[in-house]
């Protein structure tokens, strides 16, 4: 569950990396709004495999209920939510953060005892 949580939290923070250096080149070439589409398609693939790891993550949490499940599904939720409304560059760059936090959010919390078992 841990790998899973830092799987999604990765991948979540790529995006919104990518969406935020994408709204700057836009914003500094002055290019019209619809380059986003005909650039966008190369990142589709990734952005389809981050999908499926997001609704792999909040379903495993969803099933295992173990420590630190709700943080990740939020996460998910989040991203997922990224994924099937309309928004900006801004705001999807801001809710891919929000998730990536609520994703890594389980490994924050996680006691010493466990990293010093865990090795």
């Amino acid at each position: 569950m841990r790998v899973l949580s830092i799987l999604c939290g990765l991948s979540f923070a790529v995006t919104a990396g990518y969406l935020l250096a994408f709204s700057l080149i836009l914003s500094l070439a002055e290019l019209p709004p619809q380059t986003l589409a005909l650039t966008g398609r190369g990142f589709a693939p990734l952005s389809w495999a981050m999908l499926a790891l997001a609704l792999l993550g909040g379903a495993t949490a969803l099933r295992s209920r173990c420590e630190g499940w709700v943080p990740l599904l939020i996460g998910c939720g989040l991203f997922l939510l990224w994924q099937l409304l309309p928004t900006g560059l801004n705001l999807g760059a801001l809710l891919c953060i929000a998730a990536a936090g609520f994703a890594l959010l389980p490994l924050i919390h996680t006691p010493s005892s466990y990293w010093r078992v865990a090795g």
